[in-house]
């Protein structure tokens, strides 16, 4: 019997809107696999917000990526005028992913609750999941985000000890 206490956050309604981000883009309404040019590579990001500015990636190999430089350069890409968490994402199964994250003040970082979220919808907007619910893989925990597309609210479950921002 799993004895293990968890417990769920409200993280409410994901930002999509550039100009909330904030994400310099004007091809189409959100910032959605959007080509960044970082070292001769294009990368394509989704950016998203749930307090401060995100970008989300996905990637064959999460372990292949080099977080900190290439987290650093489209993190602080003119792009995002007030610099952004990068959350690299890899699909595992219809069910999970991992997640690695590089945060502007702390380079790369086991988790965020905001980094798990923006992995977790972004991953459910993309349709590279089945469900509005997805395991998101950070550091040595695995979360659960789930969102509420009616209400449009995204609510994330891990350990009872997890921090809320």
């Amino acid at each position: 019997m799993n004895t293990t206490v968890k417990r769920t956050i409200s993280l409410g309604k994901p930002v999509m809107a550039p100009c909330l981000v904030p994400v310099k883009h004007k091809s189409t309404p959100n910032c959605i696999n959007d080509p960044f040019m970082v070292n001769g590579e294009c990368w394509k990001v989704t950016a998203m917000s749930f307090g401060s500015p995100h970008g989300a990636v996905f990637v064959d190999d999460v372990d292949s990526v080099d977080v900190p430089g290439t987290g650093s350069a489209l993190g602080t890409h003119s792009l995002f005028p007030e610099k952004a968490s990068i959350v690299f994402i890899q699909v595992l199964d219809k069910e999970n992913i991992r997640a690695r994250l590089w945060h502007p003040e702390k380079g790369e970082t086991d988790f965020t609750a905001e980094g798990a979220c923006v992995a977790g919808v972004t991953a459910m907007m993309l349709h590279r999941v089945l469900t509005g619910e997805v395991n998101v893989h950070m550091g040595r925990n695995v979360y659960r985000v789930e969102w509420d597309r009616g209400a449009d609210e995204v609510f994330l479950t891990g350990p009872a000890d997890m921090p809320e921002m």
